[in-house]
């Protein structure tokens, strides 16, 4: 499939083109369905870690467009009170599932953003090793394992 072949020849750039929520999901769908292409035709293990990689990258970046959003009030944030994800037609704000992401999805892609970018690319590097030598893989429960540890050290640190 030629989508795969430019997901990887132009990872980064294709990040980087990413500016609103609505052109993060739509690319996010575009990797997904590659990546079920991927696993449908049993590619090579290097270009289904691309493909991982790049979703779980995208997740990164769709969390933080998310975070920054809610903070500008442009997303409804979920849950407080019962007026708290109504969105006011007014200001343009819109719903989580305005914009085709379920709460968990939100949760999940903002817990991957919020892990510093040290830890987040020595994670993705040790994964990536990992599943080279067929002993794990690249996955988002994987890098919201790690979000969650970095959590708990957090907390254990302060107290």
């Amino acid at each position: 499939m030629q989508d795969a072949l430019i997901l990887r020849d132009n990872a980064r750039q294709q990040l980087m083109q990413i500016k609103d929520v609505e052109s993060g999901i739509e690319y996010l769908n575009k990797v997904k369905a590659i990546e079920v292409w991927a696993k449908a035709e049993k590619k090579d293990a290097e270009l289904q870690n691309i493909i991982a990689e790049q979703k779980i990258r995208t997740q990164r970046v769709l969390g933080g467009l998310i975070k920054a959003g809610q903070e500008r009030g442009e997303i409804a944030k979920p849950g407080g009170d019962r007026d708290s994800n109504v969105p006011d037609r007014n200001n343009g704000t819109k719903t989580l599932s305005d914009i085709g992401i379920s709460r968990k999805e939100s949760s999940n892609f903002q817990a991957i953003n919020s892990i510093p970018d040290r830890e987040f690319e020595l994670a993705i590097k040790e994964k990536k090793e990992a599943v080279n030598q067929a002993v794990s893989e690249l996955t988002t429960t994987g890098m919201l394992k790690i979000s969650n540890e970095l959590k708990k050290q957090k907390r254990a640190d302060e107290l």
